[in-house]
This record gives C-alpha cells, structure tokens and sequence, in this order.
C-alpha cells in the first residue's frame, strides 16, 4: 500500500501498546537503538509481536544505518531461506541473530518491524550465516498463518484477530527436539515471552498427542 492511502495512527493509540513498547524495549535494551527517534508516522500495530508495527521513518537510510552491525543479518535475496522468509517484506530486511529474532524491513516509504519467537539465523566464527530447522516452523507458523492469514483477518475484525493469534501451527522444531509430527497448539494464556497452551499432534509413526504446556522462551 502507498504512503499516500495510508492513515496516520494518533500517538495515544499505540504508545500504550504491549506489541509497541517491546518492540521499543527490546531495540534500545540489546542495541541501544531509540526507535521512537526514527519513528515519523505510526500506520498500524498489530494484536501480537509477530505482527508488529508499520511506520513511515523520519530518515530511512539513517534508520538503516544503524542496523548495519554484527547483530544483524540483512536478508540475502540469493539465498533461499531468506528469500522464503522474506516474501513479505518491503524494502531491504535485517534479521537479528538469536531466538527470539527482531525481523526489520527499511524502505523509503515503509518500515516494519516485527518479533520471530523462532529465530533461525545464526553467525557463525567464520562470520557466515547459518541457518536452523526452525526456519520451516517460522516460514509456517509465523509468515503464512499469522503475519498473513491472522494480519488480513485482524484488519477486517481486531477482536477476531486477537482471537486467532492464540492459534499456532506446529511442526518439528527446537521445542520439541524436532520431532516428526505436526498439529497445532492453542494458548490459554500468554505474554512476553511464555505461553500456556493446549497443543495437539500426530508423528508420521502414527502416535498422536494432546497435552497442556507452559513454554517459557529467551525473551
């Protein structure tokens, strides 16, 4: 969408949101970044982390600037992780290395930001990017079902957005020792970094699970 269809949110809007206010902490308490410096105009803020925000930078290549340090890895269209990961983003994207990951996209005329509670990028002694097998949890869980399922359903109806931010996809993954099976989970309760959910499964074997859960993440 332009810069010109888009409405400006009103400051009391977003400064008391949680999905805000830790995108902000977690920016200035890891990499001393202040973004509500860079921040211009604010043009949505999503129901969970995942979702993010979307603003228009006061200077996008100063923006940028800073994100060129050892932190983060700017996405590499090359590569096809990054690529797949990225199908969403507008502009040049920067992933912070680690679990969980800030996912960044700088352009011109759009910025966002966004938390991955599956960081799957990592940089290696060498200083090469690595990847892990979370990438297919994230790409299926956070890109398709929730940045893009959950996002359009929030724009027609917030309460049923907030709603389906409960609901994940799961597959093999770091959580569950990359077990081969796949169901999905529905939290309960939830907050910056934990979850209390009811999560079902079944693994190619042919077990299948159903059981509650406290997950507790790096936050």
């Amino acid at each position: 969408m332009s810069q010109k269809k888009r409405k400006a949110l009103g400051v009391g809007s977003y400064l008391g949101s949680k999905v805000y206010k830790e995108i902000c902490n977690r920016f200035y308490k890891l990499h001393r970044i202040k973004l509500p410096d860079h921040i211009a105009s604010m043009y949505s803020v999503g129901v969970n982390n995942g979702q993010g925000i979307e603003f228009l930078a006061r200077d996008a290549k100063a923006f940028e600037a800073l994100l060129k340090m050892p932190a983060f890895a700017p996405d590499n269209q090359e590569h096809f992780c990054d690529r797949i990961a990225s199908m969403a983003t507008n502009g040049q994207g920067y992933r912070e290395t680690g679990v969980p990951s800030l996912h960044i996209a700088v352009a011109p005329d759009l910025c966002s930001v966004h938390i991955d509670t599956f960081g799957f990028v990592a940089i290696g002694p060498d200083g090469n990017k690595y990847y892990n097998p979370d990438a297919i949890q994230h790409i299926l869980d956070e890109l398709v079902l929730q940045d893009k399922f959950v996002a359009w359903v929030t724009k027609h109806s917030r309460s049923i957005g907030l709603l389906l931010s409960h609901v994940h996809f799961r597959g093999p993954s770091s959580r569950n020792r990359y077990r081969l099976a796949a169901g999905g989970r529905v939290n309960v309760a939830q907050g910056a970094g934990w979850s209390i959910g009811i999560e079902a499964s079944q693994a190619l074997s042919g077990e299948r699970k159903v059981e509650g859960s406290v997950e507790v993440y790096n936050w």
